[in-house]
């Protein structure tokens, strides 16, 4: 069996460097989350700790599992992505859908809202158009043959 793969150009690359960034950047928030001790957490937002750590201990176990898919989902994705597997387009939605579900209590459960403070919907935002763009990105090359 032949498999006929074009050569991706720079902005293949380019743009796959910023989905594995993108998403590595995910993960090591992810793990300052999870990880953090509850006084660290109070001693790192200075400010809104108590805040955090109420929306830390509201936040749902069915939002944590989704959070948790969506970024080590979407890392696996950009790496799929620049080893040139078509496997990364399922993977970049299967990681937007589990986004907007572990965003649901940030709209929903007042202690969540509350810990995100008056920008709560910033991040949100931003995760659902660059997740958007991926699977976009991803789609294009893989119709434009540079994934297989």
């Amino acid at each position: 069996m032949s498999i006929n793969l074009r050569k991706p150009n720079a902005s293949f690359w380019i743009v796959g460097l910023l989905f594995l960034l993108w998403n590595i950047f995910g993960c090591g928030i992810y793990l300052m989350d999870k990880l953090m001790s509850d006084a660290a957490m109070l001693d790192y937002y200075k400010e809104t700790g108590q805040l955090m750590l109420d929306a830390r201990h509201a936040y749902p176990i069915w939002a944590t599992a989704a959070y948790a898919i969506a970024v080590w989902g979407g890392l696996l994705a950009a790496i799929s992505y620049l080893l040139r597997k078509k496997l990364s387009v399922t993977l970049f939605v299967v990681s937007l859908i589990a986004a907007v579900i572990c965003f649901v209590p940030s709209f929903t459960n007042a202690a969540v809202k509350a810990g995100g403070g008056d920008s709560y919907w910033v991040m949100p935002v931003i995760v659902v158009l660059l997740g958007l763009f991926e699977i976009w990105w991803s789609r294009q090359k893989n119709a434009q043959g540079f994934l297989n």
